[in-house]
């Protein structure tokens, strides 16, 4: 019996004091889209044409308009939302990235 003891006692201690080894798997992340266009303004965009689009009216689709379509809008509603450079050109790529993948 206290060799069996003596046995678990030894293999706990040895497989506590092991070196941990892990198999990390590393993707290659990109901070932008295969259009060169930053992840970070497309999802910054939905947040902030969800935010503030529907604060004066109901939220257009975006697909409902083409990019030409767009391209008026945007300036008009970006100046009487009072959005800065940053939210206008994060709602921008949205835009963009909803219609070049619908």
């Amino acid at each position: 019996m206290k060799n069996i003891l003596f046995g678990f006692i030894a293999s706990t201690l040895l497989l506590a004091c092991s070196p941990k080894t892990t198999t990390e798997v590393i993707t290659e992340s990109s901070d932008t889209t295969n259009d060169g266009m930053p992840k970070a303004d497309i999802a910054e965009g939905k947040v902030v044409y969800l935010k503030d689009c529907g604060r004066c009216h109901y939220q257009k689709s975006v697909d409902g308009y083409t990019k030409e379509q767009w391209s008026n809008i945007l300036p008009r509603m970006a100046k009487k939302a009072e959005l800065d450079e940053t939210e206008t050109r994060q709602i921008e790529a949205y835009i963009t990235w909803e219609l070049d993948h619908d």
